[in-house]
């Protein structure tokens, strides 16, 4: 099978609504990927509703609003929010606008999303982990079941130009699906045979049971996210 590679800028009209990346037509086997910006002192849907979201914050500064706490959120914070807990995002940062990506489960494809407003959900407190807080201790892993992350995890991964994924096995075969993004960089993902150039602002989906490997041919480090189920954890990206 061939990954799916699409970028936010072919799909996104500026103020206009999201944009669904990855959708529930790609079959993708654990969540969906959705692109969104936020301008300044406007808001995210306000909503509350059973499943979870994870988000990165790509750019911008602003507040993340649950249950009616304030939680501040910047450029790299990996977000995750619990099921049923009311909330949304303003943007107050001073930082131009928010862009962001947004992860949710397949459930949340399925229905007519949250609807109910400044109802007081379960009070849990989002996580908030930044990019740059990550390190040798921690490793990867930027949201884990740990931070009781129901159905996919989220790792962070930089990649030195020349370098490239599972080095001494030529890349990597596995059950799940990887469903990741490209913050930074661009790089060569080899996928079942096939080469596909992917860059800054792709989203892309793996399929699982798929040999692939990705390879940094550029000459400037490639940074992306990866979202991988819940199941797959400890095995990396």
């Amino acid at each position: 099978m061939e990954p799916i590679i699409r970028n936010f800028r072919n799909l996104y009209t500026p103020e206009g609504p999201s944009a669904r990346l990855i959708g529930i037509a790609d079959n993708p086997p654990t969540c969906t990927m959705t692109y969104s910006e936020i301008y300044p002192d406007k808001t995210s849907s306000h909503h509350i509703h059973p499943w979870e979201h994870e988000l990165l914050i790509i750019r911008g500064a602003g507040t993340l609003v649950c249950d009616g706490k304030e939680f501040p959120v910047k450029e790299g914070d990996a977000i995750f929010v619990p099921g049923n807990v009311d909330h949304y995002t303003l943007n107050n940062g001073g930082k131009g606008v928010i862009r962001r990506i947004e992860i949710n489960p397949l459930a949340a494809s399925r229905t007519t999303g949250g609807r109910e407003t400044g109802r007081r959900g379960s009070g849990k407190p989002p996580v908030i982990r930044n990019i740059q807080s990550l390190n040798q201790r921690t490793g990867n892993r930027l949201v884990g079941s740990k931070d009781g992350a129901p159905t996919y995890i989220m790792l962070y991964g930089e990649m030195a130009p020349g370098r490239a994924s599972h080095e001494d096995t030529g890349g990597h075969t596995h059950a799940w699906e990887h469903t990741a993004f490209i913050v930074e960089g661009s790089c060569t993902l080899h996928c079942n045979g096939k080469d596909y150039m992917v860059s800054e602002g792709d989203a892309v989906l793996v399929p699982p049971n798929t040999p692939h490997q990705w390879r940094n041919t550029g000459k400037h480090p490639v940074k992306r996210v990866t979202f991988n189920p819940a199941a797959a954890e400890g095995h990396g990206a």
